[in-house]
């Protein structure tokens, strides 16, 4: 059953804020941020997995990278800078700003970094978060994973921590936490911790939950956080997983518990169905949140982690389940199959049509779906969530108009986003021939309707050379 809750007795945290040289990351051509795409494996100044991040800007790309554009640090091997990006307004200044997790930094202690404005002049210098500044708040150490997942709102960044030990003597490995950092004049204005030890908070804290591995925020009538717990073990069922929906994260909090055992909820909690392994939502105040939720770990029939996704609805004070999809579920392109992952990564937006009410759109990844014989190529199914929920709709690499590129072991639908503008996606395919690839393309084409995507190889036709790029995707679904 859900349960909405009063959150009492958070910690308040401090992070890690290292200021870069003001106006460094300025360009003579400024930047209109389109879309960011992550290659957490690059090679950067001969560090192996250092990672870069490769910045849309109209029809040229901006890399950045630690130790550049007035980035703090330096490349150093296994950093991952770019295993999550977002995209968000932070500062309120109307500038598109990014943020980036570096999760493998210090031994996978972990940062995450705030760029205000990339490729802007004008904006504040860019910010580099961890934990334990001046001794206050957490402690940095090796393993946390700080910056696995990220998220932002105006005023507002979500950090997760999914490797981070709780309990007593720290006995609780990786049982997770998420940092609520408000943001004020380009620096942190003080923070909130979040974990299933604060009070009254759905869940208790375990070995492995990795609370923070996947996030979520935005705003209706209040800001909002949606926190994945894959690892959440239901009774004997390990890594079930569960979610959290948690109302005004860094003041006066409301949190809603949801799993596949809550009442009215779809499936039932099974051991590796690592429900919340992926987290979306689309924020429109015209209508219902909507919270999305992805199982890749779901055995359908004898298909072993063919995946599913569940769809809530979110009024506040509650959730409950609008729609539940698999690829057995009548309408469904392809078919359940082991290891499709279906769900592996999400996305939902709002799209407005000038003939029809606007619907809340998803777009799921299912990047294990074998194509056409080649394995693992992957898939990306649309959902339109309205009073006719329609999902029909897909697309692959080998759809016309995506490149016509195809090939096994891409896994195509790995990162999902909406945007740009909200009638948008950004699809990655991390494995597409061993240096990955991005596509951004019309919503509609998930529909039949024939588009040409904006198709991104790395290495290819001014694309900057990659090794897993499109392992994380973020854009602006505002335009």
């Amino acid at each position: 059953m859900t349960r909405s809750r009063k959150i009492a007795g958070v910690v308040a945290a401090a992070a890690l804020i290292v200021p870069a040289q003001a106006g460094a990351a300025g360009a003579a051509e400024e930047c209109d941020l389109a879309a960011a795409v992550g290659d957490p494996a690059a090679t950067v100044d001969g560090q192996a997995g250092a990672g870069a991040v490769q910045v849309r800007c109209g029809d040229r790309w901006l890399t950045l990278r630690q130790g550049a554009a007035g980035i703090a640090d330096s490349p150093e091997a296994g950093d991952g800078f770019g295993a999550s990006v977002a995209v968000a307004d932070v500062d309120r200044n109307g500038a598109k700003d990014l943020i980036v997790g570096a999760p493998g930094e210090n031994r996978g202690a972990g940062v995450a970094h705030v760029v205000f404005g990339p490729g802007r002049d004008g904006q504040p210098a860019p910010i580099m978060l961890g934990q334990g500044a001046g001794g206050a708040g957490d402690r940095s150490e090796a393993g946390d994973g700080f910056g696995t997942a990220v998220a932002a709102m105006g005023g507002t960044v979500l950090v997760g921590v999914p490797g981070e030990d709780l309990g007593d003597g720290e006995g609780k490995v990786d049982a997770g936490l998420v940092h609520v950092l408000a943001i004020n004049g380009g620096r942190v204005g003080g923070g909130t911790l979040l974990h299933q030890d604060v009070a009254d908070f759905d869940g208790t804290v375990e070995s492995g939950d990795r609370f923070g591995a996947s996030l979520a925020a935005g705003s209706f009538d209040k800001p909002t956080a949606v926190i994945g717990v894959p690892g959440e073990d239901v009774s004997t069922k390990r890594d079930a997983g569960m979610i959290h929906i948690v109302e005004d994260p860094i003041v006066a909090i409301e949190e809603t518990g949801v799993g596949q055992d809550s009442a009215g909820i779809s499936g039932a909690s099974e051991s590796g169905d690592r429900f919340g392994a992926s987290v979306a939502a689309a924020w429109d105040p015209a209508l219902p949140v909507r919270v999305v939720a992805g199982v890749p770990g779901e055995d359908i029939g004898d298909a072993a982690d063919a995946g599913m996704v569940t769809v809530l609805g979110y009024d506040g004070r509650q959730a409950g389940e609008v729609l539940a999809v698999h690829q057995g579920v009548s309408g469904v392109p392809g078919a359940n199959e082991p290891g499709d992952g279906f769900g592996a990564g999400v996305a939902a937006g709002v799209v407005h049509s000038a003939s029809a009410p606007p619907e809340v759109s998803v777009a799921i990844g299912s990047p294990g779906e074998d194509v056409g014989g080649l394995a693992d190529a992957g898939r990306v199914h649309g959902v339109q969530v309205g009073s006719a929920p329609r999902v029909d709709g897909t697309v692959s690499q080998g759809t016309d108009g995506f490149g016509g590129m195809p090939l096994a072991g891409a896994r195509f639908g790995a990162a999902l986003a909406f945007g740009p503008g909200a009638a948008h996606i950004v699809a990655g395919a991390p494995g597409h021939d061993g240096k990955g690839a991005a596509h951004a393309t019309p919503w509609r084409a998930l529909f039949g309707t024939p588009v040409v995507a904006d198709n991104w190889f790395a290495g290819r036709d001014g694309v900057p050379a990659g090794s897993r790029f499109g392992t994380s995707v973020a854009a602006d679904p505002t335009g």
